[in-house]
């Protein structure tokens, strides 16, 4: 049996010093979101333990636990964007390793490096993301969706 790689189905456009690059990138981000999720959850957990307090009898003015709840909900919102970003981060650190990293999902052409820049684990080109491919490429899209 040999020890056999998965070939990447696309080639990268980008250097391997430029694809360590990204790839420090996105573990960066990827500390960044799980920091965030912490300290977002700790803040849910401590508003909780002040909703606790009062429902056990400690007086709370009415206006704080409604702010309470509001802040709640918002950090629950803001939990699910940056669990979102990090499955993101994941695919793209899969495509680094499989060789598709820096090519569009939608074209099958380079992502600019200034995209991959703003937006390390970007899927789609500028273009490709406002709506602006070839009707070739529209065509090749809707063949390959309809598999």
């Amino acid at each position: 049996m040999s020890d056999t790689k998965e070939t990447p189905v696309n080639s990268t456009h980008l250097s391997e010093k430029e694809i360590q690059h990204f790839k420090e990138r996105l573990l960066d981000e990827q500390t960044e979101a799980e920091q965030k999720i912490r300290t977002l959850q700790e803040s849910i957990d401590e508003i909780e333990s002040k909703m606790d307090d009062n429902a056990s009898g400690t007086a709370h003015h009415q206006g704080d636990l409604g702010s309470g709840e509001e802040i709640r909900e918002t950090n629950y919102t803001l939990i699910e964007k940056q669990n979102e970003k990090l499955e993101k981060i994941t695919a793209a650190l899969g495509r680094i390793e499989t060789g598709n990293y820096g090519i569009c999902l939608t074209t099958g052409k380079p992502i600019q490096k200034e995209r991959l820049e703003a937006i390390p684990y970007a899927t789609q080109s500028v273009d490709a993301k406002q709506g602006k491919i070839s009707p070739e490429q529209k065509e090749r899209l809707s063949v390959n969706q309809a598999i």
